[in-house]
């Protein structure tokens, strides 16, 4: 007969052998999950999927892997799906408040992708109420409006975009449909329109950049084929765009122009000393970057033949929409490599180039804030086109624009204090003006979430 410290000794030794089993076997189930999360991240969500649907028939009550095969699911449209995955985890979770809260956060977001923002927004005030961490509050913010305080400048049936600052920071430039083609306006920060800067009837005027003579404003021109206009979030090289450049002086009205309708030459942006243009175009079959050096050049008796475009980038896919760092030394710029629409930076001479973000979603419209400290750009992501700031050191990424519609073309004021975008929140594309020292509180989001 056993005695009874052998008995308490038997007993501890099976609790510890079931301890140490159940310590294996978790510790194998997040091997597992950890390698399927990998998939998902790389953009393999249908290969995740799979493995994700095995695993739960053997563990239906893990959590985790409800929350991961709810990602999945929205990887790849199945939307429905991952909202009852969501749910699950979210009841599974009872007790964790944090991983509650977590899949309470993705069963809100997949229902604003949806569209479906009451079932979104009484999900997100249920967690607001419950939680007084400032990071769940701005994930909150982040998904259903603006991080900052936001004002609408023009408004009108008719569309608005491609907004720039002046150097002394009190203008925008910006072109406008509201007549029957675009043309070039400025306006001031509180949206009241100062003067019309170009006057054309049979072309479309847009993507204004200043130039460092004082007055004068450096701008593409496209013949008008329509009453409609096309506002392009990321040119093809495949695509015939007819487009040229000018410059106009915005009191005298004279207008020059630099490079004559061609094909495809588009998006030009100054550099800080505005001397300097970079720009897309499609003229050698293939949509590269190009320099202008407007140095040393009379602008009053500037000629396209006295213009000599230096192409600085030579490769087999698309290159566009680029933008200067301060230092005036590098661009960013965005390239379809890998059929994906990414970031990437390098030299003006063409050299030391670096892809910037490496990730699944495309990404466009890329602006550098005066500091060289952030750029911000639009990612195409969960159905819908909204503005995201990264620091330039590629890490720190926030969605900074999250309101009904699509938000694109950032730019930064010359202190680095407003964004101006275009969005078309409210039907028409219009711009706004987002003031990045007045973050939205706590009081403004609970007001977002009772409308």
């Amino acid at each position: 007969m056993l005695r009874a410290t052998q008995k308490v000794k038997l007993n501890c030794t099976f609790i510890f052998c079931c301890s140490l089993s159940l310590a294996i076997l978790v510790g194998c189930q997040n091997n597992t999950l950890d390698k399927i999360e990998v998939l998902i991240h790389s953009g393999k969500a249908r290969e995740a999927l799979e493995k994700l649907e095995d695993f739960i028939e053997t563990a239906p009550k893990n959590p985790r892997a409800r929350m991961l095969l709810g990602k999945a699911y929205n990887e790849v449209g199945r939307n429905n799906d991952a909202i009852e995955q969501f749910q699950k985890a979210s009841q599974l979770y009872i007790g964790q408040p944090e991983k509650w809260t977590a899949a309470r956060l993705e069963l809100a977001r997949t229902y604003l992708i949806f569209g479906d923002r009451d079932s979104a927004f009484r999900i997100l005030n249920t967690v607001q109420k419950g939680t007084s961490d400032s990071k769940v509050l701005q994930k909150i913010i982040e998904l259903v409006g603006d991080s900052y305080k936001t004002k609408q400048l023009t408004h009108g049936n008719f569309d608005n975009y491609s907004p720039i600052f002046s150097p002394d920071g009190t203008q925008i430039a910006f072109a406008s449909f509201r007549l029957d083609n675009s043309d070039i306006y400025l306006m001031n920060l509180e949206g009241q329109i100062q003067r019309r800067v170009t006057f054309t009837t049979d072309f479309n005027d847009s993507s204004p950049a200043f130039l460092k003579a004082p007055n004068y404003i450096f701008y593409s021109s496209e013949p008008k084929a329509s009453r409609e206009v096309k506002i392009v979030i990321q040119s093809s090289g495949s695509t015939p765009i007819y487009t040229g450049f000018n410059i106009t002086h915005i009191h005298s009205k004279i207008t020059r122009s630099v490079i004559p309708i061609s094909f495809g030459a588009r998006v030009p942006r100054a550099s800080p000393s505005g001397n300097q243009i970079v720009y897309e175009s499609n003229t050698d079959k293939n949509l590269e970057l190009y320099l202008l050096d407007l140095n040393g050049l009379n602008l009053t008796q500037i000629t396209p033949e006295k213009i000599k475009p230096k192409r600085i980038t030579h490769n087999e896919t698309d290159e566009g929409s680029p933008t200067f760092f301060p230092d005036g030394k590098r661009i960013v710029f965005v390239s379809s490599r890998n059929d994906v629409y990414q970031l990437y930076t390098m030299n003006i001479d063409g050299q030391n180039e670096k892809h910037f973000n490496p990730n699944r979603y495309d990404c466009y419209n890329p602006t550098v804030s005066p500091d060289g400290k952030t750029i911000a750009y639009v990612s195409a992501r969960d159905s819908d086109w909204e503005i995201y700031l990264i620091d330039t050191n590629g890490k720190n990424e926030r969605k900074i624009t999250s309101d009904i519609g699509r938000s694109i073309q950032p730019t930064f004021s010359p202190d680095g204090r407003y964004i101006a975008f275009v969005s078309d929140r409210s039907d028409n594309f219009h711009i706004y003006l987002m003031d990045l020292n007045k973050p939205t509180t706590r009081e403004d989001l609970v007001k977002r979430l009772q409308q």
